[in-house]
């Protein structure tokens, strides 16, 4: 009789491009289950623990600590090495004594180390908008989280500064003319800019952005654009570690 249902596996050849990985060092990786992320768009958690960890954990060390709690996601204990790990997303590793945010970069996502005090803050960008019952307006965030934010005045394209796990509501920023705003993919993922124009969508084109980065002006798509504050970000974002 066949097998039913998917592979539990993963080869490494056959990984996301997206994935800066090596390719070479050995057959399998680690395989994404289904989560709030897409698998070109997200990191597999072993592979993001691995990565940030002072040494280079054993897979039976990894599962330890994941099956003990020990490793946090968005400041809940996640326990499936497959775990899809995203933008913006926060890994803890208490034993580790740091905390970790997936940022974007021409390579793909890297894990960049928090500044002290925002270890409980995640940014997100709002990607639907309803109004469910009682009249609440109710915002679906790129993670696959909603929350009810009567008063907040926020569209599709703006971002909210949440406090995780409560998902308590610290901050936001509008995807308009002034606002800073970070690129997610390309050559210039990564970069902040102040945002010039913002330009309305048509049948044939969509929305775009004019946006001053450190490489030179650039008009990109809306979505590919990730506003993080006003006259600052309202999360310390340096530099990644590769």
């Amino acid at each position: 009789m066949g097998k039913k249902g998917g592979r539990n596996k993963l080869k490494r050849l056959a990984a996301p491009k997206s994935w800066d990985i090596s390719r070479k060092s050995s057959r399998f990786v680690f395989k994404p289950r289904p989560g709030p992320h897409s698998t070109s768009a997200s990191y597999p958690l072993g592979l993001v623990v691995r990565s940030i960890g002072s040494t280079e954990y054993l897979i039976r060390e990894l599962n330890f600590m994941l099956q003990t709690g020990q490793v946090l996601v968005d400041g809940k204990e996640r326990r499936e090495t497959g775990f899809p790990v995203g933008l913006f997303d926060l890994v803890s590793v208490p034993s580790e004594g740091a905390t970790y945010r997936m940022l974007p970069t021409p390579k793909g996502l890297v894990p960049s180390k928090v500044p002290e005090g925002e270890s409980g803050w995640k940014l997100c960008s709002v990607k639907a908008k309803t109004t469910v019952k009682g009249g609440h307006t109710q915002y679906g965030l790129h993670d696959g989280r909603s929350i009810l934010g009567d008063g907040l005045g926020l569209s599709p394209g703006d971002s909210v500064l949440l406090e995780v796990p409560s998902q308590k509501v610290v901050g936001q920023a509008k995807l308009q003319k002034g606002s800073l705003g970070m690129v997610l993919t390309g050559e210039r993922a990564g970069q902040l800019g102040k945002i010039a124009e913002v330009k309305k969508g048509t049948v044939s084109r969509e929305k775009m952005v004019k946006i001053a980065l450190a490489s030179g002006d650039a008009e990109i798509p809306s979505r590919l654009v990730f506003p993080v504050g006003s006259d600052k970000p309202l999360i310390g974002i340096g530099v990644a570690s590769a």
